[in-house]
């Protein structure tokens, strides 16, 4: 559990933290991924509400807490878990790095000493190679699964064919690539 905490608390300092600290609206129950695709490999960046994973925003105030986020950040490290793609494409996880950014840590107000009124978010950076990336046709959000507080999920998604926004939703959690 030490573990947990001494990473939780280097996260934000890295680039994938900082390169979504400043995400746009912070909405409950909406979460935002952008996935590029490229050669043999598709890479995807998430920012979600924390209330959307484990249902508040606070620091873990007790051990249940704890319990959860740590529980959450393991599910947030398998994306292949939450964002099936066919089988026969043969994806694997390259890599995955998950942290929490915001208010997670108490942070203060420098000029007044009080706590500001910062959202804490879970954010994620995935890599994914494939031996057969071409059969990589449609992505099923199981995400919505695995957490019920997630409503829906704004999706920027690059490819060759360009740049495509979509918005998938709890009842319909499957995008077809391409349309």
């Amino acid at each position: 559990m030490k573990s947990v905490a001494v990473l939780l608390a280097l996260l934000p300092a890295t680039p994938m933290a900082q390169k979504l600290t400043e995400i746009e609206t912070h909405t409950h129950g909406v979460g935002r991924v952008a996935i590029s695709f490229e050669s043999n490999e598709f890479t995807g960046i998430l920012a979600v509400p924390g209330a959307d994973i484990v249902g508040f925003e606070h620091a873990a105030e007790n051990k249940e807490e704890r319990t959860e986020v740590a529980a959450a950040m393991s599910d947030l490290s398998k994306p292949l878990e939450l964002f099936e793609v066919s089988p026969d494409a043969e994806c694997e996880t390259a890599t995955a790095n998950v942290g929490l950014v915001g208010d997670a840590f108490g942070q203060v107000d420098d000029q007044t000493g009080n706590r500001t009124e910062v959202h804490t978010e879970f954010q994620a950076d995935y890599m994914m190679r494939c031996q057969e990336i071409q059969l990589v046709t449609s992505i099923r959000f199981t995400y919505f699964d695995v957490f019920s507080g997630a409503q829906k999920l704004e999706v920027n998604l690059i490819s060759a064919a360009g740049e495509r926004s979509y918005t998938v939703y709890r009842d319909a959690p499957v995008l077809t690539l391409g349309d």
